[in-house]
C-alpha cells in the first residue's frame, strides 16, 4: 500500500492522548466499613468490572474513528508504480507515403489516428511527433484536430533520426518516468544503423502491417536518347512482389494525354517503356499508372524547357563554315583568332571549336580544362603545324591519351557509325553508295574511352568521341583545311557539326526529389534587391517561397531541400516573368513493400507490439492507482456508530 500524502500519518502518533486520558481516569476506589457489606461487595465488585469494559470498548472504538479518519486523508491505493512517478508520453506517428497502404478496408495511418484519439483520454501527458511537426502537451480537443487535420508527408525518416527528435518530448525531470511510442509499418529502409537508446527511456515498437505486401512503382524517368528532332524517354517500372500482364502507362502534357502504352511486369522486375518527345518544345509532362495497391508513386512529374539558343565559341583563322551551320536562330556564334579570345567568356559557351591552331597557350589550357570539367563539350582539329609536344601537354591535362605523329598518306573516310547518336538520325537507312571524303594526312593518337563516328578505310578513327569525366572532347585525325581534306564540301559535315552543337547543350534534370538537398542553375541577371521566387502550377493551392540563392553575374543556383514539400510541375519567377519550369516528385524508396522484422529490436527497454490500444493500455496499468480513502471513510463512520451504541445501550 502507498500514500499519496504519507505526511499525515504522523497524526497517529496523537492517539496517544486519548489512551492517556482514558488511563487516568481509572481511579481506584475509596473503601467504607459497614457492619453487615457482604452484599454490597458483591454490587461493588460488578459495577467496577462493568464500567472497566464499556470504558476500554468506547476507547478502542474512538481509536479507531480517529485512526481510520487519519490514514484516509493520507489517501492510501495500490499502484505498479513503485518509485511515485508522473508517467511522459511521447509518440511517433509515422506520416509517410508507405503508410497509405490498406489492412481491411481502412489505411494504416487513418486506422492509427483513429485508435489513438480514442486512448488518448486515459494518458496524462503526450507528445505526437510526426515527419513534419511536433506537438506538445496537447489536450484532448486539441489531439483530435490536429491528428484529423495530418496529411501525409514525402519526409521518410531514419529510425535513429526519429529517436532523436523524440529527446525534444522528453521531460528531464526526476519525477517523471519517459515513455516513447513508435507506430510505423517500419520498412526496410527506416533501419540503417544500430539503434540509439535512451537507457532511462521505455521504448514501444508498434508495427502497423498491410494485408497485401505489393506494389508497382514508377521508379524513375531518363532521356535515353536525343538528336535534332527527338527526345527518347524512358520510363522505369519496378515491380515489388506483384505481376500484371497488362499495365497500362500513360504520357500527359499539362492535362493533355499525349502518349499510352503498356507492359507486363514480372515479380520483383523491372521494366522500361520508351515514348518520343519532341526535342525543342517547351513540355511540362506526367507519367501515370493505373496501380491500386500504393498511389503515391503512380504518377512521376517532369519538365523539359525549351531550348535556349546554344554558344558555340570557334576558335582559329578559318571559321568562316561555321557561320552556315551554326544559324543565328538556334546558336550564338562567336568565331576569334587566338589572340581576340576573351577568357571571361569561355565559361559562358556550351561547344568550343578549336579550328586548326599550331599551338594552344598554357593559359588557355588551363580554362579549357576547366571547361571540359564543368560538362564543356570540346572540338579539338589539329593543323598540319600543329606542335605535337604542347598538343601532348593538353590531351595529359585532359587525361584522354595522346598524339605520336603525323603521316602523310592518303586515306578515305568511308565507314559511318551509324548507331552514335551524333549520326543516328541522319540517315533513313544504312547507304553503301556515298561520296565520302579524303584525307592526305593523317595524325597517329592514342586514346581512353574513344568511340569512332567516322572511320578511314583502315578502320582508324577520323572523328571520335573521348569521353572524360564530365565533359566530352571530339577529335578530328586530320586537318580538315582544302588543301588536306574535302570533308568541307561532304554532306557530313553539315550534321556532324549541327549535332556537335545539339548535343553540347545539357538538358537541366528532367526532375527534383523532394528533400534531396537540390541545386537549380538559372541564367539570369539579378540587379539591385530582386530575388527569384518558386510558385506551384495549381489551381486549387497556392504554394509560393523564396529558396536560398546563390547570385553570380549571369546565373542565379537556388539551392532547396525542406520546400517545397508537394509534388508537380513549379514557375520559377523573377518578379511576375517565368524564368524557366521545374518539377519535383517524391522519393520513390517507400515503393518497396519490404518491412523489417523488429522483434530483432527487442531488449531490455525496448518491447515489441502490433496494437496501439495494447500499448496504451500497458501504460495506463503501469500508472493505473486503486484508491482506498473511501473505505477508510466509511469506516471510521462504522467505528462511531459503534462508540454511539456503546454508550446508549451498554450498561454499567
Amino acid at each position: 500500500m502507498q500514500f499519496k500524502y504519507p505526511e499525515i500519518l504522523y497524526a497517529l502518533t496523537l492517539l496517544l492522548i486519548p489512551i492517556f486520558i482514558h488511563l487516568f481516569q481509572l481511579r481506584r476506589f475509596e473503601k467504607v466499613s459497614f457492619t453487615n457489606v457482604a452484599f454490597l461487595k458483591k454490587v461493588e465488585l460488578q459495577t467496577r468490572k462493568s464500567s472497566k469494559l464499556k470504558k476500554f470498548l468506547i476507547l478502542l472504538s474512538r481509536l479507531g474513528l480517529f485512526a481510520a479518519l487519519i490514514i484516509a486523508f493520507a489517501q492510501p491505493y495500490f499502484s505498479n508504480n513503485k518509485d511515485n512517478l508522473q508517467p511522459n508520453t511521447v509518440l511517433y506517428l509515422d506520416n509517410s507515403f508507405s503508410m497509405q497502404v490498406k489492412n481491411g478496408n481502412k489505411e494504416l495511418f487513418k486506422d492509427a489516428v483513429q485508435k489513438i484519439t480514442s486512448n488518448y483520454k486515459n494518458i496524462s501527458k503526450l507528445t505526437i511527433i510526426t515527419n513534419d511537426d511536433i506537438y506538445k502537451d496537447l489536450t484532448n480537443k486539441d489531439l483530435k484536430n490536429q491528428l484529423l487535420s495530418l496529411e501525409y508527408s514525402p519526409f521518410s525518416k531514419e529510425i535513429n533520426t526519429i529517436l532523436l527528435r523524440a529527446e525534444k518530448g522528453f521531460n528531464k525531470s526526476r519525477d517523471y518516468k519517459n515513455h516513447f511510442i513508435l507506430v510505423s509499418d517500419f520498412q526496410s529502409n527506416i533501419i540503417n544503423n544500430k539503434l540509439v537508446l535512451n537507457k532511462d527511456v521505455q521504448y514501444t515498437f508498434v508495427q502497423l502491417l498491410p494485408q497485401n505486401k505489393q506494389n508497382i512503382s514508377i521508379d524513375s524517368l531518363y532521356i535515353a536518347k536525343q538528336d535534332g528532332l527527338n527526345i527518347d524517354l524512358n520510363v522505369k517500372l519496378t515491380s515489388y512482389n506483384s505481376v500484371n500482364e497488362n499495365l497500362s502507362v500513360s504520357l500527359f502534357k499539362d492535362k493533355i494525354l499525349v502518349g499510352k502504352s503498356s507492359c507486363s511486369i514480372e515479380k520483383n522486375k523491372s521494366n522500361i517503356i520508351t515514348f518520343k518527345i519532341p526535342f525543342n518544345d517547351s513540355f511540362n509532362g506526367k507519367v501515370v499508372i493505373d496501380d491500386n495497391l500504393i498511389e503515391y508513386d503512380n504518377e512521376l512529374f517532369f519538365s523539359l524547357n525549351k531550348l535556349e539558343k546554344i554558344n558555340v565559341l570557334a576558335i582559329g583563322n578559318k571559321n568562316e563554315f561555321l557561320t552556315k551551320i551554326y544559324s543565328k536562330s538556334e546558336f550564338n556564334l562567336i568565331s576569334n583568332n587566338l589572340n581576340q579570345i576573351d577568357y571571361n567568356e569561355i565559361n559562358n559557351q556550351n561547344l568550343i571549336i578549336l579550328n586548326e591552331l599550331e599551338l594552344i597557350p598554357l593559359s588557355l589550357q588551363k580554362v579549357l580544362v576547366e571547361f571540359v570539367k564543368n560538362d564543356g563539350s570540346l572540338v579539338l582539329i589539329p593543323s598540319l603545324k600543329s606542335n605535337i609536344a604542347n598538343y601532348n601537354k593538353f590531351l595529359l591535362s585532359l587525361r584522354i591519351g595522346s598524339v605520336s605523329n603525323i603521316i602523310e598518306q592518303d586515306h578515305q573516310v568511308n565507314t559511318i557509325n551509324f548507331s552514335h547518336s551524333i549520326l543516328n538520325n541522319v540517315f533513313e537507312k544504312k547507304i553503301k553508295n556515298f561520296q565520302y571524303p579524303n584525307v592526305k594526312s593523317v595524325f597517329n593518337t592514342s586514346f581512353k574511352r574513344e568511340k569512332a563516328i567516322l572511320k578511314f578505310d583502315n578502320q582508324n578513327s577520323f572523328i571520335s568521341e573521348i569521353n572524360t569525366q564530365s565533359g566530352k572532347v571530339y577529335w578530328f585525325a586530320s586537318a580538315i583545311n582544302q588543301k588536306n581534306s574535302n570533308f568541307k564540301a561532304s554532306p557530313l559535315i553539315v550534321p556532324v557539326f549541327y549535332n556537335f552543337g545539339k548535343q553540347s547543350f545539357k538538358l537541366t534534370n528532367l526532375y527534383y526529389t523532394i528533400g534531396n538537398k537540390n541545386e537549380i542553375e538559372v541564367k539570369t541577371k539579378i540587379v539591385n534587391d530582386e530575388v527569384l521566387s518558386i510558385e506551384k502550377i495549381n489551381d486549387k493551392e497556392k504554394i509560393k517561397f523564396i529558396p536560398l540563392q546563390q547570385i553570380s553575374q549571369q546565373k542565379v543556383i537556388l539551392k532547396l531541400e525542406e520546400n517545397p514539400n508537394k509534388a508537380g510541375f513549379y514557375h520559377v519567377l523573377k518578379r511576375d516573368n517565368i524564368l524557366k519550369d521545374i518539377s519535383f516528385n517524391t522519393d520513390r524508396v517507400e515503393g518497396d513493400v519490404d518491412y523489417f522484422d523488429i522483434e530483432k529490436l527487442k531488449n531490455n527497454n525496448v518491447s515489441i507490439s502490433n496494437s496501439i490500444n495494447q500499448s496504451f493500455s500497458d501504460i495506463n496499468k503501469e500508472y493505473s492507482i486503486q484508491s482506498f480513502w473511501k473505505y477508510f471513510i466509511l469506516m471510521a463512520l462504522l467505528f462511531l456508530i459503534i462508540e454511539l451504541l456503546l454508550i446508549k445501550f451498554l450498561k454499567q
